[in-house]
């Protein structure tokens, strides 16, 4: 059984970004923190928390070297806390899935995501957890990059946001047993 020991929360740094489609990581990492935990230092390539579930340590992780480069982050963490890929969550952004709903997965590609290709680049291996939250559908016509960098509207938002405390609500059983969490997450899809 895979035990998540880092959760890493993926969105780019600086206020033009902080409302933005990709920075979902960002948000859902803060919730996280802001609920069971806090932040403890800057690393230099990022800001290092800690949350407490069900009697669990989970470090978190908000890397700041933008989107392209959030591998750069996480090397210098997981070595100083003898964390395994395998241990770690990565959180990010999915175009390709519906707002509302989210998907779990154990391994994979990065399915086009420069953050997650970042990470995969890295780490040297695609047998890394991640947690996928929707911010799809792509309108037709629009463009991938200028939609990811968009801001929601504030039904979007509304939606995000009780899609992120749902979802936070599952953690405690994300971080001890990823697989029984994909069997009952992944199936649920709102709209």
């Amino acid at each position: 059984m895979i035990m998540i020991k880092l959760i890493v929360g993926l969105g780019n740094p600086g206020l033009r970004f902080a409302n933005t489609r990709h920075n979902v990581g960002f948000m859902f990492v803060d919730s996280a923190v802001s609920k069971w935990g806090e932040w403890l230092e800057e690393t230099g390539k990022g800001i290092l928390g800690k949350i407490s579930i069900d009697d669990k340590n989970v470090l978190v992780l908000k890397p700041f070297t933008y989107m392209n480069r959030s591998g750069d982050a996480i090397p210098s963490i997981i070595e100083r806390f003898s964390i395994l890929p395998q241990e770690i969550l990565v959180v990010y952004d999915d175009l390709w899935i519906p707002l509302g709903s989210v998907r779990i997965r154990i391994k994979g590609s990065s399915g086009g995501h420069n953050g997650m290709q970042s990470i995969i680049n890295t780490l040297g291996t695609e047998e890394i957890p991640r947690l996928r939250i929707g911010i799809g559908p792509l309108p037709e016509g629009a463009s991938s990059v200028d939609f990811v960098l968009s801001e929601f509207s504030d039904e979007e938002l509304k939606i995000l946001e009780e899609t992120i405390e749902s979802t936070l609500e599952g953690l405690p059983l994300l971080v001890t047993d990823i697989e029984k969490a994909m069997s009952r997450y992944n199936k649920r899809i709102k709209g």
